[in-house]
């Protein structure tokens, strides 16, 4: 009879760390010194090791049984992936011996759930969720203040970023809420388009096409006459139409208010929470558009995600995917805030955070 068992091996020496749950939350991780042990014998050398691979916590709701569950279809040997019952058929060839470590798997499983309740039970996991539970809270609200309303979704390609004062646009596209194409049109800058990561715009492209001051007038007024502009970071777009009208003297009544960010209603909803470890605060990074996309409906980004048309399509469709989350979700009312803002592993950053609110 065989006294093989499967083990887990954990020879970490420190607590968790705030920051790792929040990397785990929306990326999952490989905890070094954390395995799982074939062993024949308890103390006897391994038959077969595994890495463990924590998925990522939020895709599965944060439920302990089922990030077990997947954890055991994910064990990493020698960079190959398999599932608990092909890693123990691994381990040997012995019946008998794989018969004892099925029977282990159990107990297995119970010291996998203490070992994830350690990412469960961090404060860190509560400020995430309150986040999600704001963002479908607001989604909601505006699934009703936006009914009937006339929305132009803009996007805008550039010669650079908007911060740097000679960027020129060279393409802009606008859509309506339902992605039917209002205008999209490439510019001439005048010059020759250096090259970019950003786009895949050349100067061969834009031979013959008008000039920004030539178009301007109706763009510009397809964009006054909206109820909203909805583009994915309002901020820079604003800024190229802002900078370009002040650059070429061209008339703009465009009012900041009226537009909205998808952007950042994408980071409240599946924004990763990150630690800033030179200045000691928590903040949620803004997804790109593609994965924002990829990961709210579900599928692959269509089309190409340089061109200033698809890109305004795209935050369209994902605006109005995120709406539908809003408008089916459960939450009735805002919640409070969190009475723990920060959460630190800095005792006098911590120390700091409480006289601040005090």
């Amino acid at each position: 009879m065989s006294n093989a068992q499967l083990i887990l091996i954990d020879k970490r020496n420190q607590p968790l760390k705030e920051y790792l749950v929040a990397v785990a939350a929306s990326d999952g991780l490989n905890i070094k010194g954390v395995q799982i042990m074939a062993s024949p014998a308890k103390g006897e050398k391994a038959l077969l090791n595994a890495d463990l691979i924590i998925p990522p916590l939020e895709a599965f709701e944060f439920n302990v049984k089922k990030l077990v569950n997947e954890i055991l279809k994910n064990l990493s040997v020698k960079g190959d992936i398999i599932d608990v019952d092909t890693f123990i058929e691994r381990s040997s060839e012995d019946e008998d011996v794989q018969k004892s470590l099925k029977k282990s798997v159990n107990r297995l499983k119970n010291k996998l759930e203490a070992l994830i309740k350690e990412f469960t039970s961090s404060e860190v996991i509560p400020l995430i969720q309150e986040r999600r539970n704001d963002a479908l809270f607001k989604l909601k609200e505006h699934d009703e203040k936006l009914k009937d309303k006339k929305i132009v979704c803009i996007d805008i390609e550039a010669t650079d970023i908007c911060t740097n004062p000679e960027a020129d646009i060279i393409q802009i596209s606008g859509c309506d809420q339902f992605g039917k194409e209002l205008f999209n049109q490439l510019i001439n800058p005048g010059y020759d388009i250096p090259e970019n990561e950003k786009h895949n715009i050349t100067t061969e492209m834009v031979q013959g096409q008008p000039t920004l001051a030539q178009v301007w007038d109706e763009i510009h007024q397809i964009l006054k006459d909206a109820d909203v502009v909805l583009a994915y970071s309002t901020e820079s777009d604003f800024a190229y139409l802002e900078k370009s009208a002040e650059k070429k003297l061209l008339p703009f009544e465009l009012d900041y208010n009226t537009w909205l960010d998808a952007a950042e209603l994408s980071k409240d909803l599946i924004g990763a929470l990150r630690w800033q470890s030179e200045k000691m605060y928590w903040f949620y990074k803004t997804p790109k558009l593609t994965d924002a996309y990829e990961r709210v409906l579900g599928k692959p980004f269509p089309g190409d995600a340089h061109d200033a048309l698809a890109d305004a399509r795209a935050t369209v469709e994902l605006f109005q995917s995120m709406l539908i989350k809003g408008r089916k979700s459960q939450v009735a009312i805002k919640k409070p805030k969190a009475v723990k803002q920060e959460i630190t592993n800095n005792p006098f950053a911590a120390a700091f955070a409480n006289a601040k609110r005090s």
